[in-house]
């Protein structure tokens, strides 16, 4: 059992941690191309989920927290073809956030790769976690072997 003291500690580890990650990884090489897609679809009214950090790290984060923000709202129903991607991906991700039923397979694998993106630079906060919930899988280094691996080859991730 952690102390409040070491909890508050804790908290503030990953904050700093969040707050100091380095950027997202760029696309490789072709994959801009894949990006400019998603937009083009978006354009004609698909939705395609963002669940690859150099996906996310295109998006204008202006936009992205006007719609977080606009989520808050009760009454803010989902936003059409007149707002932006950036800002259909931080509404729907703050609606995903504050109720966990809502949240898709897209939204936990973004998830997921901001926490490794975070923690691989980040190994002291990675070791934090693994001391106060070892069976958490973000605690396991090996649970993001597939993302370290496409990052070498030069993947998208």
């Amino acid at each position: 059992m952690q102390t409040r003291e070491e909890m508050l500690s804790f908290i503030h580890a990953m904050i700093a941690a969040i707050d100091n990650a380095p950027p997202y990884p760029k696309p490789p090489g072709g994959y801009a191309v894949t990006l400019e897609s998603y937009e083009a679809q978006w354009a004609r009214g698909i939705e395609v989920p963002v669940t690859e950090l150099c996906d996310l790290a295109q998006l204008d984060s202006a936009e992205v927290l006007k719609g977080a923000r606009a989520a808050k709202e009760p009454s803010s129903g989902e936003p059409g073809k007149g707002f932006s991607r950036a800002y259909w991906h931080g509404w729907w991700t703050a609606r995903m956030d504050a109720d966990d039923e809502l949240s898709d397979e897209a939204h936990q694998e973004l998830k997921f790769r901001c926490w490794w993106w975070m923690l691989r630079h980040h190994p002291d906060v990675l070791r934090r976690i693994a001391a106060i919930m070892p069976d958490c899988d973000f605690a396991k280094p090996e649970t993001y072997a597939d993302l370290e691996r496409a990052l070498e080859r030069g993947e998208a991730v």
